[in-house]
């Protein structure tokens, strides 16, 4: 970590414990409450070092207007960049434009013009002005499949009390809910609410997955790498107590079984909106009245077996989320020593691997959040698109003397329980420890 004298650089989000930390409870409302305090920058919005008033804009934009609702005084570089690849999208900017900042960004991240990042977005420009905007068409008809088939095994289940089918419809929910991240990420469309069958949030998502696990992973900034150090600490600390470090091991299933459940009663309004009726609080419910309508089952029997279902789910979707792309000794994690060249697309790099087995089927990459490394560089392409990005990157990877390795899930599964148990930060950045 960076020692303190740096404080008053761009890299504090490295070494700085954020706002929102300091309570135990972490939910989306608490991370951009703590975001706001550390940004500092009042009512505006801030992308790299000038100050802008989007107000007049918030329903206008393309993508909704969550995304500015959420942001509003906070600094939000990442997602600008990342979000937008097409260079037109700077010249908003100017419309809008108030001042300069006066400070530093708490951010770890760079984007200098010859850096990797922007490299990579000029390269993949052409190839995103021929790949139509929003969700691809067999995204599309893929996820409402998926969609209609989970349905189906739950009231068949509920009809013939058969918890084997039961298992079934959970098993598919899991991947119904991380097909549903794909839209979660686009602009506003009814696909993503696929995801609130899970009884987690597809609004509460887009502030702790989109905007802060995507924009700053393992960093400290993360809401998902610390969201309860108390059950789960992924950072490498050497005073981490080995019932920390080995007990959750073990009581770890028990959690996944709970996690939906457990997002639900966590859950806090982020715009403060108390007296609405939110789609994210009567979705969850909608399959457990349709299993009850149409089954013929008596309700205590019917319900029995849709918290069998969603139980069944959430254990699969937290053992394959917590342990399958971002958790192992040799990933990048706040504590280890950073690379030199603080590059978002870097960052990116750094603290995400892909798996082998799930690179080139569209269908399997669109269900189990495939092809991870560019999704992060570029969240707001469609999954199955993303593999029209693969030669630049690797292109721009060999360029800047980068390795790209991918792993197999078994070893990343086996390297998420090391890195539980890990205790020592990597002393080498990862620029040395790649070559």
């Amino acid at each position: 970590m960076a020692p303190r004298g740096n404080e008053n650089t761009s890299l504090a989000a490295l070494w700085k414990s954020p706002t929102y930390r300091e309570s135990n409870v972490r939910t989306a409302a608490l991370w951009l409450k703590g975001k706001r305090t550390d940004d500092n920058i009042g009512s505006l919005w801030r992308v790299h070092d000038s100050l802008y008033d989007f107000t007049s804009f918030i329903h206008k934009h393309p993508g909704g207007s969550d995304w500015l609702n959420f942001t509003k005084g906070t600094d939000i570089t990442e997602a600008f960049e990342s979000h937008h690849i097409k260079e037109s999208v700077q010249n908003y900017l100017k419309q809008y434009y108030v001042k300069p900042a006066s400070g530093p960004r708490f951010s770890p991240y760079t984007f200098h013009e010859d850096g990797f990042y922007k490299t990579l977005k000029r390269k993949a420009l052409p190839i995103a002005a021929n790949i139509p905007t929003g969700p691809a068409l067999r995204s599309k008809i893929w996820i409402d499949l998926v969609m209609l088939v989970d349905l189906s095994f739950a009231v068949l289940a509920a009809a013939t009390s058969s918890y084997l089918l039961g298992f079934v419809a959970g098993f598919i929910m899991t991947f119904l809910v991380m097909g549903a991240h794909n839209f979660l990420h686009l602009r506003d469309n009814f696909r993503m609410y696929y995801l609130d069958i899970s009884f987690m949030s597809s609004r509460d998502w887009r502030v702790t997955h989109a905007l802060s696990h995507h924009m700053y992973p393992n960093t400290l900034l993360d809401i998902e790498l610390c969201i309860n150090e108390k059950i789960f600490q992924w950072l490498p600390l050497k005073q981490k107590s080995w019932a920390l470090r080995y007990g959750s091991w073990f009581y770890s299933p028990v959690l996944f079984a709970g996690l939906f459940f457990l997002s639900f009663l966590g859950r806090r309004d982020i715009n403060q909106r108390k007296k609405a009726l939110r789609a994210d609080v009567v979705i969850p419910l909608l399959p457990l009245f349709l299993m009850y309508l149409l089954s013929g089952a008596n309700f205590i029997d019917t319900f029995h077996m849709w918290l069998w279902i969603v139980c069944v789910s959430s254990f699969i979707f937290g053992f394959l989320a917590f342990n399958g792309a971002h958790h192992h000794p040799d990933i990048f994690h706040a504590g280890d020593t950073p690379r030199e060249d603080r590059d978002f697309g870097l960052g990116q790099i750094d603290a995400v691997r892909d798996h082998v087995e799930w690179a080139h089927n569209l269908f399997i990459v669109l269900l189990t959040f495939g092809e991870h490394s560019l999704h992060h560089m570029f969240p707001t392409i469609d999954h199955t698109n993303l593999h029209h990005f693969y030669p630049v990157f690797l292109e721009t990877c060999k360029e800047f003397g980068v390795k790209y390795k991918p792993l197999r899930l078994g070893e990343l599964l086996k390297g998420s329980y090391q890195q539980l148990a890990n205790v020592r930060p990597n002393p080498l950045p990862p620029e040395k420890t790649q070559r």
